[in-house]
């Protein structure tokens, strides 16, 4: 095989193996949050779900780990019915902290971070004792049971 087949081939395996990375991070860049929080609000109240608005990075391994669980069997069926998601992209803890703040959400304990509300907009609560950040210890099952006391009790607790 000569070089140049071997630079094309190289080459377009690092483009795919980029382009397959960066489709796996579950935050969107810090620039489209405003937007991409709007556009959740309005599916939410069109939809009749709750809004869950999830802030965190794609740096940090428990906002991915939250992440995959919301996206397993059986939590993710349940949050199809009931749930409407945005992740806010807090950059290097730097980016969309006023969004974090204008909703309540406080990131002194960690992140990821959550926000919860009615259809309509109603709070229903925070995670901001830091009840997400150990998402990495969490399965589906205890994510899942978290999800429904939030859904069906308006309660905010950490997953057990």
């Amino acid at each position: 095989m000569g070089l140049s087949r071997r630079w094309v081939l190289l080459s377009t395996a690092t483009l795919a193996l980029s382009l397959a990375l960066a489709a796996e991070d579950p935050y969107p860049p810090p620039a489209n949050a405003a937007a991409d929080l709007r556009s959740a609000r309005e599916r939410a109240r069109r939809s009749g779900k709750l809004l869950m608005v999830v802030f965190g990075g794609n740096w940090c391994p428990d906002c991915r780990a939250l992440h995959d669980r919301l996206h397993e069997s059986p939590v993710r069926e349940y949050v199809e019915r009931r749930f409407e998601i945005v992740n806010v992209n807090i950059g290097n803890e730097d980016a969309n902290l006023e969004i974090a703040k204008g909703l309540g959400v406080s990131l002194k304990k960690g992140v990821p971070a959550a926000a919860f509300f009615t259809p309509d907009g109603k709070p229903i609560g925070l995670t901001n004792q830091g009840e997400l950040e150990p998402a990495r210890q969490y399965n589906a099952r205890q994510v899942l049971a978290f999800l429904r006391r939030v859904a069906e009790q308006r309660r905010i607790e950490k997953p057990r």
